[in-house]
């Protein structure tokens, strides 16, 4: 399940790595059309913004799939592994609540922006499109927090 999940994450995290370099190459693109021939590409503010979110939003599960995020390991160094493989199945509970607080939140954020009919300053984007990258990598990542909470319990308990 881990694998599966972990090459699930990827897919997603490259695939927002690819937005994000096609962001870049019309943002380049932008800078080197004003500057030689004086003109502009009309919401590149708007492009750039949207391959960020989807980089950004889309990198998160892969990021607490293989935990990837700071951790002060020091402290529980001379835990025994049944204990350690315990804690760290509560930490992963932990930030799966986190998360789903964040999915939570941002749902309703976003409901209140669709619903007033909110749109991105220059190309008149709807907003959902912004939010969707968000609540979709916060899900899936407190997906992956579950996934390794289930995986951390079983090696407490067969240990």
């Amino acid at each position: 399940m881990t694998r599966l999940a972990d090459r699930l994450a990827l897919g997603l995290a490259l695939f927002g790595v690819c937005l994000l370099g096609l962001g870049t190459l019309v943002l380049m693109a932008d800078i080197a059309m004003r500057r030689s021939i004086g003109v502009s590409i009309t919401g590149i503010g708007d492009i750039t913004q949207l391959a960020q979110m989807f980089c950004i939003s889309l990198a998160l599960p892969i990021a607490f799939l293989r935990e990837g995020n700071v951790g002060v390991e020091f402290i529980t160094d001379r835990l025994r592994p049944r204990a350690l493989a315990a804690l760290k199945g509560c930490v992963q509970v932990l930030n799966g609540v986190f998360l789903a607080a964040i999915a939570w939140y941002s749902l309703k954020q976003a409901g209140l922006q669709i619903d007033q009919g909110d749109k991105s300053q220059t190309l008149g984007l709807p907003i959902a499109v912004y939010w969707v990258p968000l609540l979709a990598g916060t899900t899936l990542a407190t997906l992956a927090c579950a996934v390794l909470a289930l995986r951390d319990f079983g090696k407490a308990r067969s240990q």
